[in-house]
């Protein structure tokens, strides 16, 4: 079970991790997505991140098509990744869902 997200610019609790019922994105849609996976290796005991700058580079171009600025770049974002599962303490193959939507604060 998932213990913690990266949200609003810190890792915190899942349960904290909240987005308001008039978000933008809630309403309308406007945001995007990403998939990345982590793979277990028992020989190394290690998790392994396949992929990230790929991943992240398709997610900040898509970020940009809706006109969203992350405010980070693609090593912050596999660094925030990296530390996240460090976090979880996962020791099996994973799925990883970065989510940029838009919120007017309202």
């Amino acid at each position: 079970m998932t213990k913690f997200a990266y949200f609003e610019g810190s890792i915190v609790p899942i349960e904290d991790a909240h987005i308001s019922i008039t978000c933008t994105t809630f309403h309308y849609g406007i945001g995007c997505f990403g998939g990345l996976r982590a793979f277990w290796n028992n020989d190394h005991e290690q998790l392994y991140l396949f992929r990230p700058h790929d991943h992240f580079k398709r997610l900040l171009n898509s970020a940009k098509f809706l006109l969203s600025d992350v405010g980070l770049t693609i090593d912050q974002l596999t660094e925030i990744t990296v530390e996240l599962l460090r976090k979880e303490e996962w020791q099996q193959n994973v799925y990883v869902r970065p989510i940029i939507y838009k919120d007017d604060g309202v």
